[in-house]
């Protein structure tokens, strides 16, 4: 039987994604053997993460500012086509289509895992598109190719169809099959995200 504050700690790393029990031992046996300065460096890290803000369009991570509105550095660029916007679920999606160099559009994360949150925030930039004055050409639905990300696929074309009434020329596309059934756009190599970029419908 492990010292309860070692238990703990397993705990804690076993609830993180793809991580089980025995890696989580694992992560936490390899801490135990580090120095002490190390670990301290680590915590010191790990308390970053109460610093860390939102943007206030695309909800992407971003370092605190001290209060002032919010923006990440791709929403800040105004080199960036803003009559574009690509939805997708989480942070380390954008970083992955950014890494192929062919999208110069803007992002929304609508989450997912949360349908409640990805309601409001699907609601939010329906209303957001609706109050602008600069005409939108293209949305794209950019989820992973997994049930779950079909799901959110269909679920946010289904929201979305309502810009249409207000401009019919509003192309709403999804990215292209060249993706495998099951894969994550984090994980996929640029060539593919690519194609899948290029290959939108």
């Amino acid at each position: 039987m492990l010292p309860k504050p070692i238990q703990n700690l397993i705990d804690e790393f076993a609830k993180l994604p793809s991580v089980g029990p025995r890696q989580a031992a694992r992560f936490v046996f390899y801490l135990l053997h580090q120095p002490k300065e190390e670990i301290e460096k680590l915590a010191k890290k790990l308390f970053v993460l109460q610093k860390i803000d939102y943007c206030s369009f695309c909800n992407r991570i971003i370092e605190s500012n001290g209060g002032k509105t919010p923006l990440c550095d791709i929403c800040k660029d105004k080199k960036r086509d803003r009559s574009t916007v690509c939805i997708v679920e989480k942070d380390t999606d954008i970083e992955a289509i950014e890494k192929t160099k062919r999208y110069e559009g803007i992002y929304y994360i609508i989450g997912n895992d949360n349908e409640k949150e990805q309601l409001k925030r699907l609601k939010d930039l329906i209303n957001r598109i609706k109050k602008s004055d600069k005409k939108l050409k293209e949305i794209i639905i950019a989820t992973d190719a997994t049930t779950e990300g079909e799901t959110i696929a269909l679920y946010i074309a289904r929201q979305l169809k309502e810009l249409k009434k207000d401009n019919p020329d509003l192309v709403i596309s999804r990215l292209g099959r060249g993706l495998s059934t099951g894969s994550e756009l984090e994980y996929m190599d640029e060539d593919t995200l690519v194609n899948a970029l290029l290959g939108r419908k």
